[in-house]
């Protein structure tokens, strides 16, 4: 996996995320591109989503898998022009129940404009698949997380995948008033700007949990986010609101300042119990204002948690004290106790 530079924090090599990327196993092409098709040649989706009509007229779709799930692949694809994209494609009969979940997303997604919010170009449907044309991405923050060394993230990058984060939640919840309500390392695609010495940024995908944001004193309830990023209130089914959000960007803080899961155990029951009781280490992120910021996104107590702005300012604020020379030894762990679960082995 490519290396962050020590001299230049926007300087990551590229040259193995393709290999990466052509590890998936190519028989996941063929299960779920020859399924028999769905018999039933109603259309589903609305005409206001989707052209109705076959995707290839337009593009052309490489054998290349970006990325691939339960119920769809994402491959590379392009159009007459060169230029390069990326489709996911749905078998309808596998949406089952998560029609809805597609709907919602596209919904979403297509009305969203922010530079730290996956594109949606437009989607398709045919009568046996559900096309959606994407901006292409490198990798995501997960596989960027578990293959690069530690020692050779840099507090710049750190600091500036930390502020694109709280910047995208904090236009979710002020500006479109939406919970994203499955934030999470995987759910942020990373993109390389190769005009500009290859400096990385995020963008969030996958709204397919998003909710509308509550109003007042307004609650949700049936979170069905991601366990290892779930906040305490949502584990409880007690109600929850937008900050469900900032407490799973807490988790990514740790994640990347430790390389270390906060709560991990092999069960499940344990886990939700550490989730609402453990006491976190935050010992292990060694500079002293981000272990503080930290601590007020993982605050248990919803009304005294910071929002995403107020960490913005706070992330920010570091930044700028970076730059006149403090130092900032955020990512030595090498006094992790030994029976320390690294996050590449997260269940």
């Amino acid at each position: 996996m490519g290396e962050f530079s020590s001299n230049s924090s926007t300087n990551l090599s590229l040259s193995n995320f393709s290999a990466l990327n052509n590890t998936h196993n190519i028989k996941k092409y063929y299960s779920q591109e020859k399924t028999n098709p769905m018999q039933n040649k109603q259309y589903i989706l609305p005409e206001t989503l989707a052209k109705r009509e076959d995707v290839f007229k337009k593009y052309r779709l490489f054998r290349h898998i970006l990325g691939d799930g339960a119920t769809s692949i994402v491959y590379l694809a392009e159009n007459s022009s060169k230029q390069k994209f990326a489709i996911k494609r749905i078998p309808k009969e596998k949406l089952e129940a998560k029609l809805n979940i597609i709907v919602r997303e596209a919904e979403v997604v297509l009305k969203l404009r922010n530079k730290n919010i996956i594109k949606y170009y437009e989607i398709y449907e045919d009568l046996h698949f559900i096309s959606i044309v994407m901006e292409q991405a490198d990798t995501d923050l997960f596989e960027l997380i578990i293959n690069s060394p530690i020692e050779l993230m840099s507090e710049e990058i750190i600091i500036d995948f930390l502020i694109q984060i709280f910047e995208v939640i904090d236009y979710l919840h002020n500006v479109v008033n939406i919970v994203h309500c499955d934030i999470k390392p995987e759910n942020f695609v990373v993109k390389f700007d190769k005009k500009n010495e290859n400096k990385p940024s995020l963008k969030l995908i996958d709204f397919g949990n998003a909710r509308r944001k509550p109003i007042n004193k307004e609650k949700l309830f049936n979170f069905s986010g991601t366990k290892e990023y779930m906040a305490p209130e949502a584990m409880e089914n007690s109600g929850f609101n937008e900050k469900v959000d900032e407490w799973a960007a807490g988790i990514i803080m740790f994640n990347l300042l430790t390389g270390a899961d906060p709560f991990s155990s092999d069960n499940d029951l344990e886990y939700r119990d550490n989730i609402k009781f453990k006491k976190i280490k935050f010992e292990y992120i060694k500079n002293e204002k981000l272990r503080e910021l930290n601590k007020k996104l993982l605050n248990r107590f919803v009304a005294g948690r910071i929002t995403a702005k107020e960490a913005l300012e706070e992330i920010k604020q570091i930044k700028n004290n970076l730059r006149y020379g403090c130092n900032i030894n955020n990512r030595n762990i090498k006094d992790f106790d030994n029976n320390k679960i690294l996050l590449i082995n997260m269940s």
